[in-house]
């Protein structure tokens, strides 16, 4: 997978979480983002990579009330925000 398939991946998978909310999140979504994750790594996209284990992990949380929707609110504007600057330059600084 390159990159650009990567992020619209991404895209698609922020897009459906946006509209159908972190409390109702199936097993397909989450093993993409697991999926997605280790492609990223592959990729050398480290802050990528980390954030979308974080929502992945805030979901889980979500899940069995430990965290709220607020909290993957925040993670997935994060998430967003990098990939809107991914595609805007091809190039995201990595930290």
């Amino acid at each position: 997978m390159t990159v650009e398939e990567l992020r619209a991946e991404l895209e698609k998978i922020s897009s459906s979480l946006a509209s159908s909310g972190f409390d109702k999140i199936d097993t397909e979504v989450m093993d993409k983002l697991e999926q997605a994750a280790v492609t990223a790594g592959e990729l050398e996209m480290k802050e990528g990579k980390r954030l979308i284990i974080n929502i992945s992990d805030t979901i889980k949380a979500i899940q069995e009330g430990k965290s709220s929707v607020e909290s993957g609110h925040v993670r997935l504007t994060a998430l967003d925000f990098y990939l809107k600057k991914h595609s805007e330059s091809g190039v995201v600084e990595e930290l």
